[in-house]
């Protein structure tokens, strides 16, 4: 078990879980095992302080043990992403890889949105198309929070004009029926519209994804505060029926 500041990890987790709320996360969660409710402000702390102190021992710690001696609490693995937000690449390939071994341990939504590119405005100047391959590359999987992690990544970093079309392309032509990952890209596609609503509108003419996360997109864009009435009357007459 990885020690900080001469203690072993899970004994912050469980000092930090002490004025988390338990129950509340819990709800939101149903059938994740381990979790503590810790707030997520707290959770951040501690992973500055480790990124800024012991990164690479943490991550040396994390990524070669054992996934049957791992921590068993969620909020372990959602640090684990948070720690890859605050460290400082000097490698994109290095840095990469290191997300690489995290993603197939994301055993919930919340671990999978708290992740966000570490220095991303340097790495996606200088390494667009290799983050934009790194997302691609893993749509596919098999594995529903790997395809959530992909498409949330699409939706912080590329929704911007010269992305649209091939992220709504992308967002499209997901097909993993895991019900966190047709959350994911309804989401993301009602991100779309909200940012550049004429063009994603055909998307919704033209019937281009599964129904059920068709109307959800929909759902969700009419939610937001911020299109006007009269285009949620609109939206809402593109809904679909089963």
């Amino acid at each position: 078990m990885y020690t900080f500041e001469s203690l072993p990890l899970d004994r912050h987790l469980l000092h930090l879980a002490e004025r988390g709320n338990l129950e509340f996360t819990r709800r939101l969660h149903p059938g994740v095992e381990g979790v503590l409710g810790i707030r997520i402000p707290d959770l951040r702390a501690l992973a500055r302080r480790i990124a800024r102190q012991d990164a690479a021992a943490y991550l040396q710690a994390v990524e070669n043990t054992p996934e049957a001696e791992q921590s068993p609490y969620m909020e372990a693995r959602t640090l684990h992403g948070l720690v890859l937000g605050y460290i400082k690449p000097t490698s994109v390939d290095d840095y990469l890889a290191h997300v690489a071994r995290w993603v197939p341990r994301i055993n919930s939504w919340s671990v999978c949105d708290a992740f966000q590119l570490a220095d991303a405005r340097r790495l996606l100047a200088e390494h667009n198309d290799r983050i934009w391959d790194f997302a691609g590359e893993r749509l596919d999987s098999d594995h529903e929070y790997t395809v959530r992690f992909a498409v949330v990544l699409l939706m912080l970093y590329f929704i911007e004009a010269d992305h649209l079309t091939a992220v709504l392309t992308r967002l499209c032509a997901v097909r993993h029926e895991g019900y966190y990952v047709r959350m994911a890209v309804a989401w993301a596609v009602g991100e779309c519209y909200i940012r550049f609503p004429e063009h994603t509108l055909p998307v919704f003419e033209q019937h281009r994804l599964p129904l059920w996360t068709h109307n959800k997109a929909l759902q969700k864009i009419r939610e937001s505060l911020r299109p006007d009435e009269a285009v949620k009357a609109q939206l809402q007459a593109l809904k679909r029926k089963a």
